[in-house]
């Protein structure tokens, strides 16, 4: 009778926590990609300014600047520029085009390097220079945020070893200390 109602009970939890968990498994896997999507742009970000930079300064327009980085990188950023890009090639204006950029990939260093570059519009300052100056920032960025990853590793690493160097302790140490132990009696 005990078995019943426990498989009763483990019946009844499971029904109101299945559901529970189908609801939270979209969300999740969702955040995740989210997370993801954004780190990839947040590491890709320094390489395309440079090169909207140097394209820029060759002498290409910022639209055939946009144009270069989405031929040359196959990345979720190149993609974004892409679609700004075909956004203002169908009249959108560029910073109403930038602005919808910022807002779907929620990026805080995008969002810095947009509106450094409509502020740089605005005042007729030379796009290149600005372009410039934006990647040597995203790249002391870059550098810092793995730098921080890096310095959580170890701390990550520790736990995962724990059972392998006891393991290694008890093969090395134990039999030492059975023949300290014989030794003493």
């Amino acid at each position: 009778m005990l078995t019943g109602s426990v498989t009763g009970g483990v019946a009844i939890l499971a029904l109101l926590l299945l559901p529970v968990f189908g609801a939270q498994l979209p969300r999740t896997a969702l955040r995740r990609a989210v997370e993801e999507r954004q780190n990839a742009i947040r590491r890709d970000l320094p390489d395309t300014l440079d090169l909207l930079a140097i394209s820029v300064e060759a002498g290409v327009g910022f639209e055939g600047a946009l144009g270069v980085v989405t031929d040359n990188f196959d990345s979720p950023l190149s993609e974004e520029f892409s679609r700004t890009l075909r956004e203002m090639e169908l009249g959108l204006p560029r910073r109403q085009a930038l602005e919808n950029l910022k807002r779907r990939t929620e990026v805080s260093e995008l969002s810095n390097f947009i509106l450094t570059l409509t502020q740089a519009d605005a005042l007729g300052m030379p796009i290149g220079r600005v372009l410039k100056t934006q990647a040597g920032e995203m790249r002391l960025k870059r550098r810092a945020w793995a730098r921080e990853r890096a310095a959580k590793l170890p701390v990550k690493i520790l736990f995962p070893l724990m059972p392998i160097l006891l393991a290694t302790f008890i093969v090395i140490l134990g039999p030492a200390a059975a023949s300290i132990g014989s030794a003493f009696n």
